[in-house]
Order: C-alpha cells, then structure tokens, then sequence
C-alpha cells in the first residue's frame, strides 16, 4: 500500500471541443464516410492522456487523462429554405451519447447556394460564453484546449447573424467571429468539401487563430472527399496513408562544351607545324648507355 505521501493527485487537463456542421442534402451523402474516416480519429486524439509538467522543486512530467466535453451545432440555411435554421446539442463528456447524437441527426434541405455558417459559428461562441457562465462545472475545470472544428461545402451568407441569442452578436459577421475567436483563444479547424474553395471560410483560418504555425493537413488517402485542416491538433497519420516523399537523385556536375578545347596540346620540340600539313611521328630518342657497350667491346678486342 502506498503511503498517503508519496501518493500525487492526478492532473486535471479539460478540453472543450464544438462541431459546427452543415446539415444540408448535399451534406448528408458525404458525412458517413467523413464521420468514419475523420471525426472518431480526432475525437479520439482529444482523449489522449498527455504529458504535463507538474510545478515544484522536482518538475516531474506526470501523464493526465483529459476531460474531452464535446458540443455539436448543426447549420443549414434560412427559413423557408430549411425548417431550422440551427440546432444545438451543448457539451458532454458521455462519448457514446455524443456518438449516437450524431448519427441519430437528420439532415435539412437547402444550402443549395448558400447556407447559414455565420450563425452556426455563433452558436458556437454562445455554447463557449454558456460554459463559463453558467455551466456549475467551470469554477472546477481547468481549460487548456478550446476548439471549434468547422464541417462545411457550401459558400455562406455574405448577410450578419440573424439567429443569435445572445445580444452581444447581434450582427456579427466573419470578422466579427474571427476576433472573437481570437480572444477566446479558440483553434479553430477547416474540413471542407475537396475541390471546392470557400475563400470566406477559408480566410478563418488565418484570421481566427493565434498561433501563426501553418495547419496540418491530412493526406488525400485518408480523406477522399474532404481537406482537412487542422490547428491545435496533432492527429497521427498512419504509415499506409502517408504522401510518399520524393527523392532526390544526385545529378553529375555539367562538362562545359569547350573543355576539349581548353586541354593543351603537346608539340614535340623542334618541329613547326606548318597549315594542313599532317604530323609526322617523332624518332624514338636513342639512349646513351646502349652506344657505350659497343665501343667499350671493341676497346676490349684491341688489348
């Protein structure tokens, strides 16, 4: 048994993730395969115990299990285009019940031009305002991570909010929202309909979050029909979906054209070379010892 002073209280890391999904027709084919092949990983990379620094006079890095309370805000578009226009589901740490609300919602019509993602956006803040005021859970939560991942295809409504409860975003548009989010601190994150760009949207991701480090983006393999862009979230990529990465081949360094012409050439001494005239070969040189054997023979032959 461990003595009560060697036993270390456990960490306590809360996360607070919202979804703002587009719920349109169009939507509803293309979320099945996104839920299966995106959402259960990043929900799952959020429960993760991470590692965190524990303050004293030994700093010991102790593994924390965070508390995940994950929110889902689904958007579609303006009456009578869609019967509504958002609808919320607060947080909760139950994974299972998060789950099943998802899979359990149906999809709106509309959005086929534009859709509501303004306010879905908003309904998000709000969810964040309501946790940290009124939520009896706050004063005990010690919030490290906010995000608001957003799951959208079509181009949003260029109008302010029209469907906030809260007065103080009474006409908020984009930039209103990205400066919010900015002093919420929230990361926010892009999945977005592959082939189409959204540059309203798309421009959140700059302007929405603090950290200028660029997002993460996750391999065409991984996600057929959807970019994902990630910020604050490091989702591990599997090696079976993983961009092969090119390699380098050493090229030989160029031969210039002219170098035959720079190597010298040898002239035999004594010998002008006279215009088309050919070069005739040089004598072999005839060396010294083999004239002096003979005559120190015939030398020999006199004595």
């Amino acid at each position: 048994m461990v003595a009560p002073k060697q036993m270390r209280t456990a960490q306590r890391c809360d996360i607070l993730c919202v979804f703002v999904i587009e719920s349109t027709q169009h939507m509803q084919n293309l979320f099945p395969e996104l839920y299966d092949s995106v959402i259960t990983k990043l929900i799952t990379q959020l429960r993760t115990p991470t590692l965190v620094e524990t303050a004293g006079k030994k700093s010991q890095a102790t593994k924390a299990s965070p508390c995940v309370r994950l929110g889902v805000v689904f958007f579609g578009d303006y009456y009578p285009y869609s019967t509504q226009t958002c609808s919320t589901q607060y947080f909760t740490s139950n994974y299972r019940e998060f789950t099943k609300t998802i899979k359990a919602h149906k999809f709106c019509e509309g959005g086929q031009l534009r859709c509501a993602a303004t306010d879905g956006l908003v309904s998000a803040l709000e969810m964040f305002d309501d946790f940290a005021e009124f939520d009896p859970e706050a004063h005990l939560a010690n919030v490290q991570q906010r995000h608001a991942i957003l799951v959208s295809s079509t181009p949003p409504y260029a109008d302010p909010c029209r469907e906030n409860i809260h007065m103080r975003y009474d006409n908020f548009g984009l930039d209103d929202v990205a400066k919010r989010m900015r002093e919420l601190k929230l990361s926010f994150s892009l999945i977005q309909e592959r082939g189409k760009k959204i540059e309203e949207v798309e421009g959140l991701l700059k302007t929405a979050n603090v950290s200028t480090k660029s997002p993460l983006e996750l391999p065409q393999a991984m996600s057929p029909n959807f970019d994902v862009h990630l910020m604050g979230i490091d989702l591990p990529i599997p090696p079976e979906f993983a961009e092969p990465t090119p390699q380098t081949i050493p090229i030989a360094p160029a031969v210039p054209a002219n170098a035959a012409q720079q190597q010298p050439t040898s002239i035999q001494p004594h010998m002008s070379i006279q215009p088309n005239a050919a070069i005739q070969p040089a004598a072999p040189a005839i060396q010294p010892q083999t004239q002096a054997k003979p005559q120190q023979q015939q030398q020999q032959q006199h004595l």
